[in-house]
């Protein structure tokens, strides 16, 4: 009875540390795909960059950084080739967690000079540009 029970937790020992080794990975992989950028360093260069909103349609046109094109993150694999790869590319979201996802998939597509606003549109200082 206690040899089951004792094989079960080293079954759930060992799948706590593929999860562990899984999620640390994606850390790393996703830290090295773009740089964070807090909102001054972000702004400086923003009239220089391709400034992406990575939202749904609906989110973007509710409000949007003046100046943003919206490519969703369910459709960034088909749109992004409208993107420059010699200029730097600039993303946005709500809360800085759908822009690291874009950014591994736009380093998958070729491009390499990728940026974030550190934690998406609740940062940001000015007024968002809103539907009318």
């Amino acid at each position: 009875m206690y040899g089951g029970i004792m094989n079960y937790l080293i079954f759930l020992a060992i799948v706590f540390l593929f999860i562990i080794i899984f999620l640390v990975y994606n850390y790393f992989k996703i830290s090295k795909a773009v740089t964070k950028l807090n909102y001054d360093e972000f702004k400086k260069n923003i009239r220089n960059v391709q400034l992406v909103d990575v939202r749904e349609k609906d989110e973007f046109m509710y409000a949007h950084i003046n100046g943003a094109r919206n490519i969703p993150m369910s459709q960034i694999n088909f749109k992004c080739m409208s993107l420059l790869k010699d200029k730097p590319i600039y993303l946005c979201d709500k809360n800085g967690t759908l822009s690291p996802r874009a950014a591994l998939t736009l380093r998958k597509n070729g491009y390499s000079d990728i940026y974030m606003l550190k934690n998406g549109l609740q940062d940001w200082k000015e007024n968002l540009k809103t539907k009318k």
